[in-house]
């Protein structure tokens, strides 16, 4: 094995894969590619760029989210630190992300916590599963994010970042919930309320825990004042709002992503001695945590490699070889949300499936393949037969507290419309989903019918699911609360067969 070879095969090692050099790195035209090139440098570029990519996605997200005047002009969008809040389910017209919930209205909001932490105030849920996921810079899951799961009280919140630069955090003391300390300045917060999805319940979310979800300054609340966040903020009249974050960044060329990269780590230190090798790598390249990086100032075999070597990491993301399918066809994560060193798979779930929630949280699974591997036809008519309930491949075993849903989606991640003008749903679960029952078998088992057109059989449809004519699609699974033996993987979902 040559030296480029080793060099490559130990940074594979270090992103915590188990494939060989050649399938870690994709064909071998790669690296006929960089065997002419300093292998130091293209390994640190590969290794910076895969490490850094989760901050960036953030970053461009975030820009991209905050660029309104308030907090009721995009689905989604809200100015930094205040609550952007979904009004209403999406129907088969909704385009503003990919593979939305017919099951939760979400609220988010991105977070500075640089200059002072931010109160949150949680109303009385009453008993209605939700899950505020609180997410640092680099994506990861804070272990205090309050929710159901974790009894989670009415009352206030503090969120405090690290001290930075010269600002120093202030000490806390009051009368507050909990206390979470963040590791980064930036924070993002995706709040997910369950909603049965009819019109009266999703009036009493807006008119009775909206009001009372909010996110206030430190030296605002100290004033003891009611505090009404400004509204009429002007927007930045720079930077792409309108393609998809992915997209940006795939499209940087290695100087603008790590001149980027390089202003966002001072907002978002590293972990010391978890990301030493990272950090030394990057500063190997001269990328250095709120200095400028400047290509100009590069040799020019310097910045050939490292242009070789932003090739060589994009190739690697591509192959996503950190997931896998399960033996039915389905893709389920249980190990997302807390990555550590797990730079590859942080990477990938960032490019996938940015705000992935851990597994005690929530579980999604996801195939666009039957049974037999074949991908799947909307014109097909097929089933899936979840077995009774305490059985491997049964019901979705979830806690009673929560709940479980499969939506449908287009190869383009949009809902399904209904070719029936009685069937309004574009999702089966358990207990409710947009205002709709699942209607089990008289063993407890559970057949859900994926078809184009509506089955002439009273229980078929009620468990139907309409499919894209003609065309491929996603059948999307989301298990909140999931019970211990799906965390251990002794649960996975069923084949998606012929009917």
């Amino acid at each position: 094995m040559n030296r480029l070879c080793k060099a490559v095969c130990t940074f594979a090692i270090a992103l915590s894969t188990t494939v060989t050099c050649l399938r870690a790195f994709g064909q071998a035209t790669i690296l006929d590619d960089v065997q002419r090139l300093a292998p130091g440098v293209v390994a640190d570029t590969a290794l910076g760029y895969i490490y850094g990519y989760p901050l960036m996605m953030f970053g461009v997200t975030g820009r991209i989210g905050n660029n309104v005047p308030d907090a009721m002009t995009k689905l989604g969008g809200a100015p930094l630190n205040q609550f952007g809040k979904e009004m209403v389910l999406p129907d088969a017209t909704f385009a503003a992300v990919v593979l939305p919930s017919t099951s939760t209205l979400y609220a988010s909001s991105f977070l500075n916590l640089c200059q002072e932490p931010v109160i949150l105030h949680i109303p009385n849920m009453s008993g209605r599963f939700f899950i505020l996921q609180m997410l640092d810079g680099w994506t990861e899951v804070s272990a205090q994010s309050p929710g159901t799961r974790l009894g989670s009280m009415e009352g206030d919140y503090v969120l405090v970042g690290p001290d930075c630069g010269a600002y120093k955090q202030p000490l806390i003391t009051g009368n507050f919930v909990d206390v979470i300390r963040m590791p980064t300045s930036s924070m993002w917060i995706i709040g997910r309320i369950y909603t049965s999805g009819s019109d009266s319940d999703i009036n009493y979310i807006k008119s009775s825990i909206y009001p009372g979800l909010t996110l206030t300054p430190w030296s605002k609340y100290k004033q003891g004042e009611p505090y009404t966040p400004p509204d009429t903020l002007s927007t930045q009249p720079y930077g792409d709002v309108v393609t998809p974050p992915v997209r940006q960044v795939d499209a940087m060329e290695a100087c603008a992503f790590f001149g980027n990269l390089a202003s966002m780590l001072y907002y978002n230190p590293p972990v010391k001695q978890q990301d030493d090798l990272a950090v030394l790598a990057l500063k190997r390249l001269g990328v250095v945590a709120g200095q400028p990086f400047d290509c100009t100032t590069l040799r020019d075999d310097k910045l050939n490699s490292i242009q070789q070597g932003l090739i060589l990491a994009k190739k690697i993301l591509d192959t996503n070889i950190a997931t896998r399918p399960t033996r039915t066809g389905w893709t389920v994560s249980l190990d997302v949300g807390n990555y550590g060193v797990r730079y590859l798979l942080r990477a990938e779930v960032a490019k996938d499936a940015l705000g992935a929630n851990r597994a005690v949280d929530a579980v999604y699974g996801y195939t666009q393949t039957d049974g037999s591997g074949n991908a799947l036809n909307g014109s097909k008519n097929y089933v899936i037969h979840f077995k009774k309930p305490g059985l491997n491949q049964g019901i979705p075993p979830v806690s009673s507290k929560a709940f479980w849903s499969l939506t449908i989606y287009d190869a383009n991640g949009k809902l399904v419309p209904s070719p029936d003008s009685t069937v309004e749903w574009n999702a089966v679960g358990i207990p409710m989903v947009q205002n709709h029952p699942a209607c089990p078998n008289s063993d407890g088992s559970l057949d859900i019918y994926l078809q184009p057109t509506t089955p002439t059989n009273v229980q078929q449809k009620c468990n139907w699911l309409p499919t894209p004519p003609k065309s491929g699609y996603i059948a999307f699974l989301r298990l909140y609360m999931p019970d211990q033996v799906v965390l251990d993987g002794d649960w996975i979902p069923p084949a998606i067969g012929s009917n």
